[in-house]
């Protein structure tokens, strides 16, 4: 059980997006993987890469994602009491087969909450096999009735959009639930136009997001599910900017879309946004209490220093943004 009660997590500051890959896991699997037919672990100088169904391995991984002490010293840098944790996107395997894919998530939630154990500074996030939304469903059935508060999850898998008809038993399991869906984006937006520049990192999963919400909304998704909390990365990319363009689009086409401010009131922004006025922008578009503290650790694009951007609000403001994920672990918003 990783989980923190509402009477810890709503005193201390909590970091409501960062990544975690499991290293004991990794290691078996680069000596001896006769489990997962389709995954090959290989080390790298100090880390590991893995490759999916013979293809190009990942990046290695990030000695941020596997190492808990250099965590637990960042957070105490940083004042940060609580760290909600996902995984790593690049490790999901959603290209994987069905079986083979449910197999996958389940090892990875096992072995993160196994190396999280009793510290109840970390909350683990569990991972699904998008690529098989039925048993997506019934994994977060089990993960949340196993004490996890939701999921992370990408922008699409198995060739679909979040807002194809085949994901609703997932919202609903995750709405009977009360469950946190977590959504980060991927490499769906990286075409050959964001391969110089850093443009895949610095712009184009911001796309990637975008395209994946304003279908979600224009689906009314979020609005159907109201007790699913929807948590979006990146300050939910362009969204909140272009929100105006989506409606008055949805005021032209009334008949093929649905009204997307409906979904857009029932969602929470993490607040990695690097930039002070842009999150000024967000707390008066959605309100203090629907964004939460956010650092994408341990990746350099992300704010590892997560703090200093609310440094213009109120007291009040920091406080609840600060608190934010605490109250949503605690399964409300005040």
């Amino acid at each position: 059980m990783t989980s923190t009660p509402a009477a810890e997590t709503n005193h201390i500051s909590v970091d409501s997006h960062a990544h975690m890959a499991p290293r004991a896991l990794l290691e078996r699997l680069a000596t001896s993987n006769t489990d997962f037919p389709h995954i090959a672990v290989t080390p790298h100088e100090s880390t590991f890469r893995v490759a999916f169904n013979g293809g190009e391995p990942t990046r290695p991984i990030a000695p941020g994602l596997t190492d808990l002490a250099r965590r637990r010293a960042w957070m105490a840098d940083n004042g940060i009491g609580h760290q909600l944790v996902g995984g790593w996107l690049d490790i999901f395997g959603y290209d994987l087969p069905a079986d083979e894919g449910v197999a996958w998530a389940e090892a990875l939630t096992a072995a993160l909450r196994a190396e999280v154990g009793d510290d109840r500074s970390l909350t683990v996030l569990g991972t699904v096999a998008l690529q098989d939304p039925e048993r997506a469903a019934a994994a977060v059935k089990s993960q949340t009735a196993e004490g996890l508060p939701g999921i992370m999850i990408a922008t699409r898998a198995g060739g679909r959009e979040l807002d194809d008809p085949a994901f609703e038993p997932l919202w609903a399991a995750a709405d009977e639930a009360e469950a946190i869906v977590y959504l980060h984006p991927g490499f769906g937006g990286a075409s050959d136009r964001y391969q110089e520049f850093g443009l895949v990192n610095g712009l184009a999963r911001l796309e990637d997001t975008t395209v994946t919400l304003a279908r979600l909304l224009y689906a009314g998704v979020p609005a159907a599910w109201p007790r699913l909390k929807f948590v979006i990365a990146h300050g939910g990319a362009a969204l909140p900017y272009v929100l105006g363009r989506l409606v008055r689009n949805h005021t032209i086409n009334p008949d093929t879309t649905k009204d997307p401010l409906e979904s857009f009131a029932r969602l929470y922004f993490d607040s990695v946004v690097f930039d002070a006025d842009a999150l000024r922008f967000l707390v008066t578009k959605v309100g203090a209490d629907r964004v939460l503290l956010g650092s994408d650790y341990p990746f350099p694009i992300g704010d590892l220093q997560p703090r200093g951007v609310l440094a213009e609000l109120s007291d009040q403001e920091r406080a609840v943004i600060e608190r934010g994920t605490g109250r949503l672990l605690a399964g409300g918003r005040s």
